[in-house]
């Protein structure tokens, strides 16, 4: 079978034209696909990180608040004899930290001082196990949220010792603060940790300070982690057990009537279980920095990673994981509709082929005949050329003239080369644009969703603190005041381990009024801040802060309970001699005169508990300074405080921006 010349040309042309708009196609779906699968791997890292950063925040008040506790004892600000005292100490802290399911206290005696959450009877309990001339006694209290007693009974076959405990051991042999290993908490059934903190003297170790506080929020966290349409995102403990997984009822297993977390290499969840059990089996699943791979299962592919949360001093590894088509069906998707609509712009063009070059070839065959008829002697020469000859003028015209429709064929299959780059491009960009927005979404929705769970449990919480409720629907309200709050709380909270530092006193003033402002404005009082530019100063960055804050609280608190006419908070401060002088004055009513200010205990607040000026007098002096009230001032309130801006031989190598770099 023989094949027309212009069949040829108009296939090959076709071909051609295919192949041009394929290679095309089949480049730019490449290149997006790797952008789009290095995007994931991005977005794994981000969501991974807020893991780590929510279980950091979330875990890291439980180790302070042992620490601190721990510390006041030391200090004797509580004595570890005095039991009832402990029990405010312990009873505050439990109110101040919302997360924290129970604090206690054991002592080498064998004493110990529990206050936990309970469901029933007020909603806090105490526990009692004391020994006195050799007989140990066991009592229960339970109280409400003023510290009122609302039942009391004995509990004889109570025979708990907390020297025989994990945490109490840890932290008397390291002398040092420990984490727990996860387990189920006995009385709610929940995952949990714990964390102690040991009380040492001279004399030697006097007791422990234990925290405990559920993990099962880290759970829920996840479950509302947006990573992708599929994808998933657990933590691992050093041992191949599943400590925080989205579905919490997954990762507790009841063994022989006793709850405990499941390993990795028998949860039922299948993809997590074939990605990361060999982890568990190979003994690599604490590890040190981020690790990125890809796996398949079922016949699909998935990109996952494993990174350890950092902060904590936690032996804990976040492993996510998410389906690659999650990211690149719609690149996918798209290819195949451009590799389709190429072949029938091409199937199309070759049948025009044809027909055009059937109509071209036309005349030229009639006069081919023509010059076989001549040749043959069937037709003379002289005999005038037929109709042919000029319908082959003709065709020589329209040939011409088909040449220029033809240039515009060109030009609109180049502009329909041109279109599908550009329709590429853009769809590369859409796709950039897309994943840009959702991962510009992930801090805004962990705001969102951590102020929505926050006024929540402040709602369905008992008697529930009406200021905090209307501060959080606040800050949910205006959400573009959100980077200054970061920034300010950042300068605050960063871990310093005590330590003393030089550090700017007017970033740190800066600081305190932007976290205060909000409560003033709800108090309806105005803060004022009238200080020139200070020196550096010497001592605990966070410690100071926090008097400052609470300080400004109690003025401020003074000035709106009092209804005064005037309603004013002013901080001043000057420098001299290398010690700064900071006053907080406010124009509410005073101090009654039978108040002994800085006393344990001792406040003028109705449901105060005493501890926060001594706590503070005992922070000042600790930072090398003096806190005092100034009685001979004539109007409201005023408290002074000095502070150290010599730096110690220590502190002298340090620069302000090797301070600042730590922050």
């Amino acid at each position: 079978m023989k094949v027309s010349l212009g069949f040829i040309l108009a296939a090959s042309l076709a071909g051609l034209q295919f192949l041009a708009i394929i290679t095309v196609v089949s480049t730019s779906y490449v290149t997006t696909e790797k952008v789009i699968l290095e995007h994931a791997r991005e977005l794994l890292t981000e969501a991974g990180s807020n893991a780590s950063e929510h279980s950091n925040s979330f875990l890291t008040p439980a180790r302070e608040t042992a620490e601190l506790t721990s510390r006041l004892i030391e200090n004797g600000i509580v004595s570890e004899t005095d039991y009832d005292g402990l029990e405010k100490l312990l009873f505050q802290s439990l109110q101040t930290e919302s997360q924290l399911s129970g604090l206690y206290f054991g002592d080498e005696a064998g004493n110990f001082v529990y206050v936990m959450r309970s469901e029933k009877h007020g909603g806090f309990r105490t526990k009692f196990v004391l020994t006195e001339a050799g007989r140990k006694t066991t009592e229960l209290i339970w109280r409400d949220e003023s510290f009122a007693v609302l039942k009391r009974e004995v509990d004889p076959t109570d025979i708990f010792d907390p020297r025989t405990r994990p945490w109490y051991k840890n932290a008397k042999s390291t002398r040092a603060t420990n984490w727990t290993d996860p387990y189920i908490f006995f009385s709610s059934q929940q995952p949990g940790i714990s964390v102690s903190s040991p009380v040492v003297s001279d004399a030697g170790l006097k007791g422990v300070i234990g925290v405990d506080i559920e993990i099962s929020t880290i759970s829920n966290f996840l479950s509302e982690l947006e990573i992708s349409a599929n994808g998933t995102a657990l933590i691992l403990n050093q041992n191949g057990d599943v400590i925080a997984h989205p579905d919490l009822a997954q990762i507790i297993v009841n063994k022989g009537g006793r709850l405990e977390f499941i390993g990795i290499e028998n949860i039922e969840d299948p993809i997590a279980q074939g990605a990361f059990s060999a982890l568990a089996a190979t003994g690599l699943v604490e590890i040190k920095q981020e690790m990125r791979s890809e796996f398949n299962f079922a016949g699909e592919s998935y990109v996952s990673l494993i990174m350890p949360i950092t902060g904590a001093d936690l032996p804990w590894t976040i492993a996510t994981y998410a389906p690659e088509n999650d990211f690149t069906q719609s690149i996918k998707d798209n290819r195949k509709r451009n590799i389709w609509l190429a072949a029938i712009i091409s199937f199309i063009t070759a049948i025009a082929g044809v027909l055009i070059a059937e109509f071209i070839l036309r005349p030229v065959r009639a006069f081919a005949v023509r010059t076989a008829l001549v040749s043959q002697g069937e037709m003379s020469a002289s005999e005038p050329l037929p109709r042919t000859y000029k319908e082959l003028m003709n065709a020589n015209e329209a040939l011409i003239n088909e040449i220029s429709q033809r240039r515009k064929a060109d030009a609109q299959i180049l502009k329909l080369n041109r279109d599908l780059s550009h329709f590429s491009r853009l769809n590369l960009m859409g796709q950039m644009a897309t994943g840009l927005a959702h991962e510009l979404s992930q801090p805004l929705t962990a705001i969102s969703q951590n102020v929505d769970a926050a006024i929540s449990t402040a709602k369905q919480r008992k008697g529930g603190n009406e200021e905090l409720l209307s501060i959080l629907e606040e800050l949910d309200e205006q959400a573009h005041r959100g980077g200054d709050i970061i920034r300010a709380l950042r300068g605050f909270v960063r871990k310093d381990r005590g330590r003393k530092v030089l550090f700017d006193f007017n970033e740190l003033l800066e600081q305190t009024q932007r976290l205060l402002d909000h409560e003033a404005e709800v108090h309806e009082v105005e803060l004022i801040v009238d200080v020139m530019k200070m020196p550096f100063i010497s001592g605990n960055r966070t410690q100071i802060a926090q008097v400052l804050i609470n300080l400004v609280r109690n003025a401020c608190e003074a000035v709106s309970n009092a209804n005064s006419p005037v309603r004013k908070v002013v901080i001043t401060a000057n420098h001299k001699d290398g010690e700064l002088l900071v006053s907080v004055e406010d124009t509410g009513p005073g101090i009654d005169p039978d108040v002994t200010l800085f006393q344990q205990f001792e406040t003028t607040k109705k449901d105060g508990m005493g501890l926060g000026l001594s706590i503070c007098r005992t922070i000042v002096e600790a930072n090398g300074g003096r806190l005092w009230y100034d009685a001979g001032h004539k109007t409201g309130t005023r408290f002074c405080l000095t502070l150290n801006s010599k730096p110690t031989p220590n502190e002298k190598q340090m620069s302000p921006k090797t301070d600042k770099a730590l922050k």
